[in-house]
């Protein structure tokens, strides 16, 4: 199809965002101006200027104007009351200095907003100056709150939740193709998939993993100011990192030729090796659970006691798989070439780096103390 017959996807032209913006900026102008307390227009300048479309860019602009301003309302006190300069050369030099100090603090937008308290201070309110700069500090601060409310309360972003739910997409997907290939050690005749479909498979794991990192970037800006240091960022990028491993061993795993089910030693090997993978794909179904509840959000953390237990039976089994593994080397010697051997150690090895690899990866299993559960 050509692009010019392909459909194009109209833009809406009203966003839950512009509509909370709306309501949340009109109830703050009817309250400033029914409020007893003057100078009230400024709450619905702060809310139109702070509300953004999520939590955490909320929060960047309103920590810019909060800063500007408190930066705006000192410079001008100081240079209008304190050094006492003619107009013309006190005010170029407030403005100089607004501007050096927003670059010293990294001030992107809130240096606009010191520059223009000094404009009005100086030349509109000159009087009140002084309580001027305290009530419009006052109300900033109250639209900056209000601001963060609605960003978190009012329609929110569900950047965060929809993260979760590709995490959770992403691990089941893992535990269907393991299910898969502990179906393919059970076979009294195995075969190996073609490698059209293994490849389909692979890529569709790997555009889940990518569209997760995706989504990532978007969540993080719901962290706030300072996300790398947020329990929630360093849950991600241990799933992440957990998620990677296992497509690296999953591509090893996959890459093996089709098992052989004899000698009974081997047959008896592939069986635990398939007892390992019901154990990890019953932990990785479990996390999957974990990660769709909605209360990981407001608890920044994974419960240890829902992975413990299934963690310490997948150790249990692995210990065993090398006692088989053992075995069953042991007795094959002779019955099957040496090249099948090595291929039989290594599928056998795989899955304990498997086992390994959650074992260090899990949260609540890893050591993360901001994303353990002390119970």
């Amino acid at each position: 199809m050509s692009n010019a017959a392909r459909p194009v996807k109209q833009q809406p032209w009203l966003l839950r965002s512009d509509l909370r913006l709306a309501l949340v900026t009109g109830l703050s102008a009817g309250f400033g101006l029914l409020s007893p307390i003057p100078f009230g227009y400024y709450l619905p300048m702060t809310t139109a200027a702070v509300l953004s479309g999520s939590y955490g860019s909320s929060m960047k602009l309103g920590i810019q104007r909060l800063m500007g301003s408190l930066m705006g309302v000192l410079l001008l006190l100081i240079f209008s009351r304190c050094l006492e300069l003619p107009l013309a050369l006190g005010l170029g030099l407030a403005l100089g200095t607004t501007r050096l100090l927003g670059g010293a603090l990294g001030l992107k937008v809130g240096y606009k907003v010191g520059g223009n308290i000094i404009v009005m201070g100086w030349l509109v309110h000159n009087d009140v100056e002084s309580s001027w700069g305290a009530l419009r500090l006052g109300w900033t601060a109250l639209g900056i709150v209000v601001s963060l409310w609605a960003a978190r309360w009012v329609w929110p972003s569900r950047a965060i939740p929809a993260l979760h739910r590709q995490f959770a997409d992403l691990f089941d997907t893992f535990s269907s193709e393991l299910c898969l290939d502990a179906d393919v050690l059970r076979q009294d005749h195995p075969r190996r998939l073609p490698i059209e479909e293994r490849r389909s498979r692979r890529t569709l794991m790997l555009n889940q993993l990518n569209g997760l990192r995706q989504q990532l970037q978007a969540a993080q800006v719901e962290l706030g100011g300072n996300p790398d240091n947020h329990p929630l960022h360093q849950l991600w990028s241990q799933l992440d990192l957990f998620a990677s491993q296992l497509v690296s061993v999953h591509d090893g795993f996959r890459g093996l030729p089709a098992p052989v089910q004899s000698p009974r030693a081997v047959r008896e090997l592939h069986e635990q090796e398939a007892r390992v993978l019901d154990n990890q794909i019953a932990m990785l179904s479990q996390l999957s659970e974990e990660l769709r509840r909605p209360s990981l959000i407001d608890r920044l953390e994974l419960p240890i006691r829902a992975l413990q237990n299934a963690m310490n039976t997948q150790l249990g089994d692995v210990h065993q798989l090398r006692t088989v593994l053992e075995h069953a080397t042991a007795s094959s010697e002779g019955l099957v070439s040496e090249q099948r051997l090595r291929q039989i150690v290594l599928r056998a090895s795989l899955l304990g780096h498997m086992a390994m690899v959650t074992k260090d990866a899990i949260p609540g299993l890893a050591g993360l103390k901001p994303v353990l559960e002390k119970r």
